[in-house]
């Protein structure tokens, strides 16, 4: 018998078997909130993306095939085509809105520019030092506002600013250099619709030559105007209507007024009748709620502006050409010639047109000026009354190189008289209406001029040359209502101004300061009448 082994000794192999091996299976969890661990589905898209073809039976390849079909060539339109959907309604209005509402935003620090109220500051980059001179202080910023697409070659003629919104202004031009025009063309021949709103700026065949012009601007837009207005007629004069904000009055070389609707399009919607046969020089708008329009022969005309079928009230001055008209407070005209005269026209305060139209039995008065007066054409005239002594001012300017301060229930003849050192046309002056010593005039020479009268009866503040660039004279002037911006026209170009607190702020009671200075010279007595 073979001895057994001994307890350390390792088997034979042949007797050895492994031991068996146990697989344990086990998990380990974590208390944690449901959210920290959200489900994807982007992880599962691609597998329903990969097994939706096995579903539906498709081979790869009939997938890529299938997939390539959906694909849509862009479509090459050819010039006809391009030409047609830019010329479609839809297009060219989504085109103007869009680009004007970014235009506007793009505008805003212009807008900012002129409608904050600057304390002693000014716009360094507005005006160069080259062309400025001590009154560019007063001047905080300036912006020039042309299209020389529409306006190119023409001048303006009249500007106003918008009694409903303070950054909305208006200026009409003459017809364009290269046109000729008849004084007893019609205004336009027919009232009808027009399929081109106003406020796009694409021109439709012979509009860029039509001979009226009106531009409605903002002052967010320096660079095109919000709404377009033509007429045949060259237009001399226009106003915002005073109730109606889409509404916009002009007076034209016909003799004709037109009134315009910024929703019916370029075109007038009225006109008024074609009896008057000389050109309308000025329009203005009284407190009365009635419309004044003075014409080249003499006659003026007042229309209520509720019944604009005829007008009110005609008055005929003989031996006037007039030239230049102003309304003072209580409704009287006072209107420059072209012979150098100054007239005072009695009207009616009221008057609706009713009843037709009626002669005033108020004569109207020349101011016997003498050697004193104007020799040649008043340019323009401004009044403004002082409540101190309750007395009207007048200032006028003229082609004589003077402007002259009248008092007309005073004397006849005018107080004081100042002669533009460089002899040159004095094209405009203006009143502030907020300050009442402060005026303004414009040269054919492109300067303005500041004057207080309550500081200087002889010198004027200093003056801004506007003009110099093109070499175009400044001929139009026009305050805001709260006197703290000004439009000057020169050429096609209209330069708006916002003026600093130096020169608006009033140094204690101006309007004393100002007639007690008249009254030291002995220019002024309010108990005298008129000579």
């Amino acid at each position: 018998a073979e001895p057994a082994p001994a307890p350390n000794e390792t088997p034979p192999a042949a007797t050895y078997a492994p031991p068996v091996k146990k697989v344990e299976t086990f998990e380990i969890s974590t208390q944690t909130q449901k959210e920290d661990f959200p489900e994807t589905e982007q992880e599962d898209e691609p597998e329903a993306a990969e097994e939706k073809p096995a579903e539906d039976g498709d081979t790869k390849e009939e997938v890529d095939e299938k997939e390539a079909v959906t694909v849509i060539d862009p479509k090459v339109l050819s010039q006809e085509e391009r030409e047609e959907a830019v010329a479609s309604v839809p297009f060219s209005s989504f085109i103007n809105t869009a680009s004007k509402k970014v235009e506007r935003v793009l505008g805003a620090p212009v807008l900012a520019d002129l409608l904050v109220n600057y304390v002693g500051e000014t716009d360094k980059d507005g005006i160069s030092a080259e062309t400025s001179t001590d009154a560019s202080k007063y001047i905080a910023a300036s912006h020039v506002y042309e299209c020389a697409k529409w306006t190119a070659t023409r001048d303006v003629t009249d500007m106003d600013w918008s009694p409903h919104q303070r950054e909305v202004m208006l200026s009409s031009y003459h017809l364009p250099s290269s046109a000729v025009s008849s004084s007893s063309a019609a205004a336009i021949s027919v009232v009808s619709p027009d399929d081109t709103p106003s406020a796009s700026l694409a021109p439709r065949s012979g509009e860029l030559q039509s001979d009226g012009l009106v531009l409605v601007w903002s002052l967010a837009l320096p660079t095109r105007p919000e709404h377009i207005f033509v007429c045949g007629s060259p237009v001399s004069s226009a106003r915002f209507h005073p109730t109606e904000p889409h509404l916009v009055l002009g007076g034209c070389q016909s003799g004709q007024w037109v009134l315009w609707d910024v929703r019916a399009g370029r075109l007038p919607v009225q006109r008024s009748p074609s009896s008057q046969l000389h050109p309308i020089c000025s329009m203005e708008l009284t407190d009365g709620g009635n419309m004044v329009t003075a014409s080249t022969d003499g006659k003026v005309q007042v229309w209520s502006l509720a019944n604009l079928q005829e007008p009110a009230q005609k008055l005929q001055v003989e031996k006037a050409n007039f030239s230049s008209m102003a309304v003072s407070t209580n409704n009287t005209l006072l209107c420059g010639s072209e012979h150098g005269g100054i007239f005072v026209v009695p009207t009616s305060s009221t008057g609706s047109g009713s009843a037709g139209a009626r002669s005033s039995k108020r004569a109207a008065r020349q101011l016997d000026a003498g050697e004193d007066g104007h020799f040649g054409m008043v340019t323009a005239v401004s009044s403004r009354s002082m409540n101190t002594e309750k007395q009207e001012f007048l200032l006028s300017s003229g082609v004589d190189w003077t402007c002259k301060l009248w008092a007309p229930s005073v004397r006849p003849t005018p107080l004081l008289t100042w002669t533009n050192p460089s002899y040159d046309y004095l094209c405009d002056v203006q009143w502030s209406p907020t300050h009442p010593s402060l005026f303004v005039t414009a040269s054919s020479n492109g300067k303005i001029s500041f004057w207080n009268l309550a500081s200087s009866l002889e010198e004027s503040m200093g003056s801004v040359d506007i003009g110099s660039s093109d070499n175009a004279g400044a001929n139009k002037l026009k305050f805001s209502a709260d006197g703290r911006r000004l439009m000057v026209a020169a050429a096609d170009k209209v330069h708006v101004l916002n003026l600093t607190e130096d020169i608006l702020r009033q140094k204690g009671d101006e309007e004393s300061k100002l007639v007690h200075n008249l009254s030291a010279r002995g220019l002024l007595d309010s108990s005298k009448g008129t000579k």
